[in-house]
């Protein structure tokens, strides 16, 4: 039997044993919890809870921190893997700034960078989420410098009886682009089993989602020099592309369509005072673009896929590999296994973790031209397509923790310790691919290489009566590159070290107001794409530097809160200055995208976000999540160019909002409506991309998203929503999606 056939009647049978009464069980101890507290006291922090995320349409995971302040996730389309995520002064494509965690497993992808490096959204499914939250800014000593943006933790569901969920969602967007005027839809299905066996909790579950997206990638061509001879054509967009050069707009890559199926068990067990934990999470991936549309005919009205053409007199030449046939196939195992405790009759508890990810299969195919064009044959017989395999493309993560609140028996100072290990493997060998035949030739030019963490660290509070609160914390890391390769050539090993102080203070004028400074250095050591992933293909070339530095910056954030009934007031002042920052500048030269990762001198973020949540809004069934934040982000220092110096850092908005407003009609139905909101920004240090509403743009948008859920029964509720509403074209280099409504079911028995 097939592996999804199999969990599938699993789940089936296990159903049928679900009608059986559910006992009580008592709330499982979790003693890791207690660990760290600092780290949401001394950082401005976010939290959700699964009722404010029923209030969002979530297609996918990601959807559900998408209202939270000063962040952005780039989620193209439902499913896609390339849901980059920027917090604060960490714009979305500066991933190793963001950590993203289910439960302790590290989702967030520290091999590689940009819109490679987004975190794995897909290995947790939205219904397991119990809590989301976010914490901004370095400021705790538990993490490293890769949450200079900050951090998102998801907590999932405890089981504590017998139940099975089932959860189905289907998604359609009108989208009426360019020469493209078509609905693309999807859905998803959900199911799970927890129960409570004694001191045994289980939880499996399945996770399968289909959808395809809009076209991602729109082809121009400015006017060329004469040359030979051209093929008069007709149907081509005339426009401006994003540095608002005349183009004409000749073709679209068709629609993604995109394929995830998640297995997953987690289990935990209560052994006396302890309690161990893991999780297996195994998932199946793929992609695929293979229906490109041409926009040209020739006089014939036949499609036109390359070569030099005129367009009322003007000549242009067109890049053929545009319109390659593109498949990407990827699976993937996640572990995690862990367990905590008490240490002794002490007042200390203990929680040791370790994860282990592994790339099973990452292949991805490119045609080098479309089946339709008369050169596919040709291009194909002479291997002149891509085949670009993950290889020894893994990770590891150790971490141990130890703390007390009442350090010295003293109820007002408390003390938390820690060491955490970390191994990145990274290998991609690229081979010349011949589509017609799927068969791949001859190997061009591998790269890869490691990079490993040693880090101590220790964070220390004290309390002086009601009205002051102290916490002081260090972070010590060994960083290092090992076997850094490409083709033949092998980079020399090298290490780095460093200390990252914390500092904060906290004044209590009343015991609803708090006063907080929080100050942190931080270090942000390269990842392996980075420092060795060289690509060179037919529409794009990447290329690493082993030397890179690492980032260094100096945070820090005033903030004033005030505790309402039912809510809360926050006004928080943050300023970033960061050092080497590592940052992938590209240039299009000749219709082929060269990138590569260079440092900038010095980038300075300066920022206020305003907040406020509340419950029974003017003593009405209202509930209010509002924010508004402001920053100006720029580049200080740049000796490799000095001419951007003062301008605006790439994909960083000066404005950015949410609003999420919630009635409860009555105890059965509710409706929500959300606008997310963003002033326009720059994709290029240059910040020469200055036009709007066109592919490669950074645009402004206002989306407004409507959401109403009805429970008919207890177990039972239905929903319909709809995001975009207005159906407001914008791009994030790629469109946003465009109008899409959603039609969604859960069941619990």
């Amino acid at each position: 039997m097939a592996p999804r056939a199999l969990a599938f009647a699993t789940l089936a049978a296990l159903s049928v044993a679900a009608v059986a009464e559910p006992k009580q069980v008592e709330e499982i101890r979790v003693v890791a919890d207690r660990l760290f507290q600092d780290t949401t006291l001394v950082s401005p922090t976010s939290r959700l809870t699964a009722e404010d995320i029923g209030r969002i349409n979530v297609a996918t995971t990601e959807d559900a921190i998408s209202l939270e302040p000063s962040l952005v996730v780039r989620r193209r389309y439902a499913g896609d893997p390339n849901g980059v995520i920027g917090i604060r002064g960490a714009n979305m494509f500066q991933t190793t700034r963001s950590m993203v965690f289910a439960d302790g497993l590290p989702l967030h992808y520290l091999l590689q960078t940009s819109f490679s490096g987004a975190p794995r959204w897909s290995l947790i499914a939205p219904e397991e989420i119990a809590t989301a939250e976010v914490i901004y800014g370095p400021f705790s000593a538990e993490y490293s410098g890769n949450a200079m943006g900050g951090v998102v933790n998801l907590t999932t569901r405890v089981p504590e009886q017998r139940r099975v969920h089932l959860a189905g969602s289907y998604f359609s967007q009108d989208y009426d682009s360019l020469g493209t005027d078509e609905r693309f839809g999807g859905h998803r299905l959900f199911a799970a089993y927890e129960d409570r066996i004694g001191d045994l909790g289980l939880y499996l579950s399945i996770n399968r989602l289909r959808n395809d997206g809009q076209p991602q990638n729109q082809f121009s061509a400015r006017p060329s020099a004469s040359g030979a001879e051209a093929v008069a054509v007709t149907g081509a967009f005339e426009g401006v592309d994003a540095a608002g050069r005349d183009v004409i707009y000749y073709g679209d890559d068709g629609a993604e369509a995109s394929s995830t199926d998640l297995y997953k068990v987690r289990a935990h067990y209560d052994l006396a005072a302890w309690q161990l934990r893991g999780t297996v999470a195994y998932e199946e991936r793929d992609r695929r673009t293979s229906d490109a549309s041409s926009f040209l005919t020739d006089p014939d009205g036949s499609p036109v896929w390359h070569g030099p053409v005129t367009l009322d007199g003007i000549r242009y030449t067109l890049n053929g590999g545009s319109f390659e046939a593109r498949r990407q196939e990827r699976r993937s195992l996640l572990l995690g296994a862990g367990v905590s405790g008490p240490l002794g009759e002490s007042d200390w508890v203990f929680d040791l973790y370790a994860t282990h990810f592994e790339i099973l299969k990452d292949d991805e195919t490119r045609s080098g031209r479309n089946p339709g064009d008369p050169a596919f044959d040709a291009v194909s017989e002479s291997f002149g397509g891509r085949l670009i395999r993950y290889d020894d493309t893994r990770w590891q993560t150790l971490d141990v923790q130890a703390g007390t609140e009442r350090l010295f028996d003293d109820p007002a100072m408390r003390l938390s310790v820690g060491y955490h290990f970390d191994r990145y493997e990274l290998g991609i060998e690229p081979f010349a691919f011949d589509a017609a035949s799927r068969q791949a030739g001859a190997a061009q030019r591998a790269s890869g290489g490691r990079t490993g963490t040693h880090a101590l660290f220790a964070q220390w509070g004290r309390g002086f009566g009601d009205r002051v609160d102290l916490a002081l914390g260090l972070r010590y890391e060994r960083w290092r590159s090992r076997d850094g390769f490409v083709g033949g050539t092998m980079h020399p090993n090298r290490s780095e070290n460093g200390f990252s102080p914390k500092f904060s203070l906290a004044y209590f004028p009343t015991g609803d107001v708090t006063i907080r400074y929080s100050g942190a250095r931080a270090l942000r050591f390269p990842v392996t794409e980075e420092l060795f992933q060289n690509v060179d293909r037919t529409t794009a070339v990447t290329s690493a530097d082993a030397s890179l530095k690492p980032e260094d910056g100096l945070h820090h954030n005033l903030s004033i809160e005030r505790r309402l009934e039912a809510g809360m007031l926050r006004l928080n002042l943050f300023l970033d200055d960061v050092e080497d920052v590592i940052f992938s500048q590209r240039a299009v030269i000749e219709g082929v995208t060269v990138s590569g990762f260079l440092p900038v001198d010095r980038v300075v973020t300066r920022g206020v976000e305003f907040i406020y949540n509340q419950s029974d809004l003017m003593q009405l069934p209202l509930d209010l999540r509002f924010n508004l934040s402001w920053m100006d982000a720029a580049v200080r220092r740049n000796s490799l160019d000095p001419t951007i110096e003062g301008n605006a850092f790439p994909r960083l908005p000066t404005w950015r909002g949410n609003i999420l407003l919630a009635w409860r009609v009555n105890p059965v139905v509710e409706l929500s409506a959300a606008l997310r909101f963003a002033s326009n920004s720059f994709g290029n240090l240059d910040n020469s991309d200055r036009a709007r509403r066109v592919f490669g743009a950074q645009d402004p948008y206002r989306f407004v998203n409507l959401r109403a859920n009805w429970r008919p029964r207890e177990h039972l509720r239905l929903s319909a929503g709809v995001d975009n509403l207005f159906n407001q074209e914008a791009y994030v280099f790629h469109p946003w999606p465009s109008r899409t409504l959603f039609l969604e079911t859960s069941l619990s028995l």
